[in-house]
């Protein structure tokens, strides 16, 4: 499982039970049978770190961001619409964003792949900010 070849996670809903979508670098698309809190916990314990230590940097609050232990930097964003709602985007796969058609934050990722969010780009931006703020150049504390 590598983390820095992981754009996004999206979550989905598989008929009465939580998803996710998985995009890649090369474009594919894999959907995955568990929720985004479970595969991205999954990944950080494959890597041997944990995502609540991380959530101390930020009170431990939900909705905020993840560093794993290669150095990648996720960032919480809602993704959908209905629950589960926060889904994962690797922060240097954003090249950019701005507000789509329905007035809405549409990131563009690497390899010009467009994703649809549900906050306005004020909120988007306020995320990623805060993230890079407290996550880049740190090591994880340990729990």
């Amino acid at each position: 499982m590598e983390s820095s070849q992981i754009k996004a996670l999206i979550p989905i809903m598989n008929g009465p039970t939580q998803g996710c979508m998985v995009v890649y670098d090369d474009g594919r698309h894999c959907r995955r049978f568990c929720s985004v809190e479970r595969y991205m916990n999954t990944m950080a314990a494959f890597m041997g770190n944990d995502n609540r230590a991380c959530r101390k940097l930020f009170h431990r609050r939900r909705g905020t961001g993840v560093l794993l232990n290669d150095g990648t930097i996720f960032v919480q964003i809602r993704l959908a619409r209905k629950p589960p709602t926060l889904g994962y985007v690797r922060i240097d796969a954003i090249e950019s964003f701005f507000t789509g058609d329905k007035g809405k934050c549409v990131l563009r990722l690497s390899g010009d792949e467009m994703l649809e969010t549900e906050w306005n780009v004020e909120t988007v931006d306020k995320h990623i900010r805060l993230v890079r703020r407290t996550l880049e150049g740190r090591e994880l504390p340990e729990l």
